[in-house]
């Protein structure tokens, strides 16, 4: 006869997901088979958001290489992504003063090189964009 007392594990009767939405940001994104570097920027897109006229946006007057919509749940961010000469990488990194829109860039991205981007983006937003989430079990 076993005399050991019965253990029990408690199972979890419900989850609760608490997310705080990131609203915008912004952060530098090397691709992996390029070398090439970029200026990452996204905003969650509102039901009456104006993209055409964001003067509060510092990031608003670059001009970008490449934008998309990015799916995160029930929600899209607009993603812009800014192609930065390795000139004005270095000037970034010895904290000199310059204007990211007067480097002129490299050729245009190639739909290629567009899709590689994109996919080296989606797991990295992915866990941006989790990293506000919350969740308790019950």
């Amino acid at each position: 006869m076993n005399t050991a007392p019965n253990t029990i594990n408690p199972v979890p009767v419900m989850t609760i997901v608490q997310r705080r939405v990131v609203i915008k940001g912004r952060f530098f994104h090397g691709t992996p088979n390029d070398n090439k570097f970029f200026l990452i920027t996204y905003k969650l897109v509102q039901e009456n958001s104006d993209f055409s006229n964001d003067n509060n946006d510092p990031d608003y007057h670059l001009n970008y290489d490449h934008e998309y919509l990015y799916p995160y749940n029930t929600l899209y961010y607009y993603i812009r992504c800014k192609l930065l000469s390795h000139s004005t990488i270095e000037d970034l990194l010895n904290g000199e003063n310059f204007d990211i829109n007067s480097r002129n860039n490299e050729t245009s991205l190639s739909p290629q090189q567009r899709l590689n981007l994109e996919g080296s983006l989606f797991l990295r937003l992915y866990f941006l964009l989790t990293k506000e989430t919350d969740e308790i079990l019950m």
